[in-house]
């Protein structure tokens, strides 16, 4: 009888399982932002791990955009807005890519100052500095390359392996109470608004969930991946969820207690020093690092084929015109990191403002491409999928209300 190697088994298991992932770890990157950082902390800090059942929420909405961005783009014989194009014509095309590019400038400011801060906090220097040499780097590995996605699948990966070292060191420094982390899952009323929705705001990215579908094509996968696109989809989101947890959990042990209050994840980074030691102050910085720059590459590259693709000059990440865009938005973003420094308001209002219609829209549209027969076939949405995301559109347009009350007021 032939004997069957276990451990040969299970790493070609393993093996099997890691080349399966891809298109979700950069989806998960681009989405874990500065912005995702600094929630986290606040959160913890605020409320201790009362609100990690909105976490919960928020990683069923966004792996079901996700996991549906990905059908699309295995399924679909075209590109996203080539297919929106085609069903609903040129008018919503152009404007979702426009609403997408308008997006991620907006928020391009804040992961260039991000990449600047934590550079400039490890090794000294201004924040202009930093983001004018990460700016050429990041031109560099875009134009350099005849495949983006496949450089770009690296960096990401790379980058998310970087936050997932750095933030659970802090984590297994600290030894938090379990039993009180998980009483979080379960509601305990809505003590605070406002994280609520920063936390769906930085965490559910109707955008990045699009650009799952240029990110399959990308990686070549077609009907036969479609398991394996699906996997990676809601693996991705688990880590981006994860990496979110990790961080609130810290910053509910370490500075919840003791009643310290932080502005941004920097903060935070300054105040781990002097209670866990030197070594977590700069694990946390480079773990900053890590997701600034993640965003920094990422949030361009999503808003520029998302734009070159809705004016229909060119439908994938490699194409000419996408590379120009997402270059615009990374030059832009610098340029006004340079002049804002460390205070991005005025970009973060025009993203602010540009989300509270574009939002809706593409997730609207999301939804209706993903019932769509022609389109994902047998893979449409069924009555849980629907369910979540009506239910996601419902609270897209309810931040989008609350936001534009809050911009007018």
């Amino acid at each position: 009888m032939k004997q069957i190697d276990v451990k040969t088994g299970n790493k070609n298991i393993f093996l099997r399982l890691l080349a399966a992932l891809g298109p979700g770890i950069v989806t998960a990157a681009i989405v874990f932002g500065p912005g995702s950082a600094t929630t986290a902390t606040q959160a913890g800090a605020t409320l201790e791990y009362s609100i990690l059942w909105v976490y919960v929420a928020a990683f069923i909405m966004m792996a079901t955009f996700t996991r549906t961005g990905a059908l699309i783009g295995v399924l679909g014989e075209k590109s996203l807005l080539t297919l929106v194009k085609e069903r609903y014509g040129s008018i919503l095309s152009i404007l979702m890519g426009l609403a997408g590019f308008l997006i991620c400038a907006g928020f391009q400011t804040g992961n260039n100052i991000g990449v600047g801060l934590s550079m400039s906090a490890l090794f000294g220097g201004g924040i202009s500095v930093w983001a004018i040499v990460f700016t050429v780097v990041a031109l560099y590995f875009l134009w350099s390359s005849d495949n983006v996605y496949k450089i770009l699948e690296k960096i990401m990966m790379l980058l998310v392996l970087i936050m997932i070292i750095t933030f659970f060191a802090n984590l297994f420094m600290i030894h938090p109470n379990v039993g009180r982390v998980l009483s979080g899952v379960l509601p305990k009323g809505i003590p605070n608004v406002g994280l609520i929705t920063a936390i769906s705001g930085t965490t559910f990215s109707i955008a990045a969930a699009a650009f799952q579908a240029y990110s399959v094509k990308g990686k070549n996968w077609d009907k036969k991946e479609i398991n394996d696109a699906i996997f990676d989809a809601l693996v991705g989101i688990a880590i981006l969820v994860t990496i979110s947890v990790v961080i609130m959990v810290t910053s509910g042990t370490v500075l919840f207690p003791r009643g310290i209050k932080v502005k941004s994840a920097m903060d935070m980074a300054v105040q781990l020093q002097p209670l866990l030691g030197a070594s977590a102050k700069w694990l946390f910085i480079l773990g900053l690092w890590a997701a600034s720059f993640s965003s920094f590459i990422g949030n361009a590259m999503v808003g520029g084929t998302l734009l070159a693709d809705g004016l229909g000059i060119g439908d994938s990440m490699n194409s000419k015109w996408a590379k120009i865009m997402a270059s615009v938005i990374m030059v832009l973003g610098t340029l006004f990191a340079s002049l804002l420094k460390a205070n991005p308001v005025q970009m973060l209002v025009m993203a602010q403002a540009v989300t509270i219609f574009g939002a809706p829209l593409m997730t609207i549209v999301m939804v209706l491409l993903a019932n769509d027969e022609k389109i994902v076939g047998k893979y449409k949405n069924n009555w849980l999928t629907n369910t979540i995301s009506i239910a996601t559109i419902c609270w897209v347009i309810f931040l989008s209300i609350r936001q534009l009350i809050l911009l007018i007021g």
